[in-house]
């Protein structure tokens, strides 16, 4: 299972991820965090730095990864003419959750046998009035469609704040993603505009909103009219889980008084049908292929593709 959270800055978007992957943890789950936010929180609320060597996004390391995934696959023609949305086709290397996988050995940080943390990386001096932080998500949009799980495997992804997703295939990545509001107009505001992009990109039912810092019922009843129905699961304001973050300590289930809302979203996700993903990411790539950066860049990407399935 693939799920992401994201929502507006400051949402708490960044803490819930990191619960949530203690909760999986606690139950014996495999799991693969990734923080794609650039603002690199997910990695050191997890207890990792995020070096920028260890970057994804640092450039050996993207050609290491895309040397790996490619194989024998003859049909992407070198690391050169790997794109965003660049499918596994025949002879593709694909990234699993075992311990001794290579792109999890080089790549990720091990916080015990069972669970890996990987970051997208940053922004950097050498980036300032000429980077772009889109860019540096390629990579990880390269690993996600080029993963096989196992059933209860998870991947566990920070987003970076708002509805960036959607200016990549990323939103057509996850079998789930939760969209963490606050009861404050800003935070609702991000929501809403995240369900109708996952409208507009036929990815609807795969969203869903969490309330985070919710005091009492009034928050609860304000959420629930702004966002035009009760969100799927509710993170009440924690008094013990702020005071571990006010002494910088990463957030432990330990901290929380009711840990109900994480089992509502573990229950609540579902795998999206491999044929669904395969025709979003489709269209996703030819979309991409007729950009003319793209064509000038890499040439015709189009025959990366593999023919339609029957």
């Amino acid at each position: 299972m693939k799920i992401a959270f994201t929502g507006k800055g400051g949402s708490g978007k960044s803490t819930m991820a990191a619960l949530f992957v203690n909760h999986l943890r606690a139950a014996g789950q495999r799991v693969l965090a990734v923080d794609a936010d650039v603002n690199v929180h997910l990695a050191p609320l997890l207890g990792v730095a995020g070096e920028p060597a260890a970057a994804l996004s640092h450039p050996d390391n993207v050609r290491s990864v895309r040397s790996h995934l490619i194989g024998t696959n003859r049909l992407i023609g070198g690391v050169e003419h790997f794109v965003p949305t660049t499918p596994p086709g025949p002879g593709s290397r694909l990234v699993t959750l075992a311990g001794d996988d290579p792109i999890l050995v080089r790549h990720a940080a091990a916080l015990d046998p069972r669970t890996h943390v990987v970051h997208v990386g940053t922004y950097e001096a050498k980036d300032i009035g000429a980077g772009c932080y889109h860019g540096h998500l390629a990579i990880l949009e390269n690993l996600l469609s080029h993963l096989s799980l196992d059933a209860g495997d998870w991947v566990v992804c920070d987003m970076v704040a708002g509805t960036d997703a959607f200016a990549n295939s990323l939103h057509a990545q996850f079998d789930l993603i939760v969209v963490v509001a606050e009861p404050t107009p800003e935070s609702v505001s991000v929501a809403r505009r995240y369900r109708e992009l996952a409208g507009a990109a036929g990815v609807a039912d795969v969203l869903a909103v969490v309330g985070n810092k919710v005091a009492d019922q009034v928050d609860r009843d304000y959420l629930a009219r702004e966002l035009g129905g009760a969100p799927l699961a509710v993170l009440t304001s924690q008094a013990g889980l702020r005071r571990a973050r006010q002494a910088g300590v990463p957030p432990r289930l330990e901290d929380l008084d009711d840990a109900s809302a994480l089992r509502r979203i573990a229950d609540y996700a579902r795998p999206m049908a491999a044929g669904r993903r395969a025709e979003l990411m489709r269209t996703l790539h030819l979309r991409l292929a007729g950009k003319g950066w793209v064509r000038s860049a890499h040439g015709d990407v189009t025959s990366q593709l593999g023919p339609v399935p029957v």
